[in-house]
């Protein structure tokens, strides 16, 4: 065994590779916590005391439990699935001993577990999990549709990944059909089940289907980008793990789009654009989000023209984002592309960007009612031959399921 000693704690493992996991992916953090958590009280004293640490304790858990979630997400959204294992592992732990075995407050952590388990290619341990997760809800009717959301995407991400694809559809239908009544069919946290369905739907070469319902994707987070640019209260409520999901989801359609439509197509600019936005919400990858909306607006001024709202609001975009660095002011860099916009005198930008929601909406602003480009639901796509159905896929990669010409 593998023995951890730090001044708070001692942990015990069965190899270095499983303590090098659970010390990275949790136990590096909670560490220091935990030693006075396990630790027993030094007089027992009265009851009235044995209360307080009891109420004491269960803060402690009640938080560790949100850090051990956070971490959790954290580390499923980057594809370290190893080091989500040990997160979702003592979330689960804490919560079995605040709420007892089978309570419905466990199955956050038993979907993250389930997601960990898929990401590692372990079914057989996610579905496990999964159900386990069913039967607490089951047992609690009054479960939130949120939470049944989740559920159903992971069946539908599972079964997807075994080859599934028609019951990975009818669990992703549910997924879509419960997100909207939890939150709205346009809302950011319907757009995860839309992306995977449209994953499937590609997997199975039904093409038009699959970009239809990549364009809700795109759809949702423009919409939502657009709101927080003149509602800065928007964006609270939307988690770093959702937003890093959502790029990495924006990615993929993008480069969907642009392999199926061609990249001058004005729905591959929307996407360029709705991911360069929410690059400029998240604060990161500037230089990316940068050359994102230059090859935006170069599209919508090809295809709408230089003097459209839209051409205009993405130049002005364009013009607001820091050259290099956020201590660097902007260049005039969409004189090119729209020159009845370009050389305005603009507000600076420099050590705003990003930080908080209200950082993006004075840095970004954006008429509350400004629509897209143009409805691309469903997109015409170039004639093709016929095309064969294919027998499984990758969930998050749906361009290496190859089109394979009849």
């Amino acid at each position: 065994k593998i023995k951890c000693e730090t001044e708070h704690i001692t942990l015990f493992y069965n190899n270095r590779e499983t303590a090098e996991e659970s010390w990275h992916g949790i136990m590096g953090k909670i560490a220091p916590l935990l030693g006075p958590l396990r630790s027993p009280p030094n007089v027992i004293g009265s009851e009235e005391d044995r209360r307080k640490r009891e109420y004491t304790l269960d803060l402690s858990k009640k938080a560790l439990v949100d850090l051990c979630g956070q971490e959790a997400d954290k580390f499923l959204v980057a594809g370290r699935f190893e080091l989500a294992l040990p997160g979702a592992q003592q979330e689960m732990k804490f919560l079995t001993e605040l709420y007892g075995d089978g309570a419905v407050e466990l199955v956050a952590a038993y979907l993250r577990m389930a997601e960990a388990n898929v990401g590692l290619a372990r079914y057989q341990q996610a579905e496990q999990f999964l159900s386990m997760a069913n039967w607490s809800i089951l047992k609690n009717p009054d479960a939130s549709n949120a939470l049944r959301s989740k559920l159903h995407r992971n069946f539908g991400k599972v079964y997807a990944a075994r080859g599934k694809l028609d019951e990975a559809l009818d669990e992703l239908a549910k997924d879509i059909y419960c997100s909207s009544l939890a939150s709205g069919p346009e809302h950011v946290d319907a757009s995860p089940g839309y992306f995977h369905a449209a994953s499937v739907f590609y997997a199975q070469h039904r093409i038009e289907h699959a970009l239809a319902f990549y364009d809700k994707v795109v759809d949702a987070w423009y919409k939502f980008l657009v709101q927080c640019r003149s509602d800065p209260d928007v964006g609270r409520d939307v988690g770093e793990a959702a937003r890093r999901e959502a790029v990495d989801m924006l990615r993929r359609v993008l480069a969907t789009r642009a392999k199926l439509l061609g990249d001058a197509h004005v729905a591959t600019g929307e996407a360029k654009y709705a991911l360069g936005l929410l690059h400029l919400f998240n604060g990161t990858d500037l230089n990316e989000a940068r050359e994102l909306v230059k090859d935006a607006a170069q599209t919508y001024s090809k295809h709408l023209g230089p003097d459209h709202e839209k051409t205009k609001d993405v130049v002005d975009v364009l013009q607001r984002i820091p050259a290099e660095t956020p201590m660097e002011s902007a260049p005039d860099t969409a004189a090119a592309v729209a020159p009845s916009t370009a050389g305005h005198s603009l507000p600076s930008t420099a050590g705003n960007l990003g930080r908080t929601p209200d950082d993006f909406a004075s840095a970004f602003p954006f008429p509350a009612d400004m629509k897209r480009a143009a409805t691309q639901s469903p997109i015409p796509l170039p004639p093709t031959g016929g095309r064969q159905r294919s027998s499984g896929f990758d969930p998050m990669t749906p361009s290496s399921a190859g089109l394979a010409a009849s």
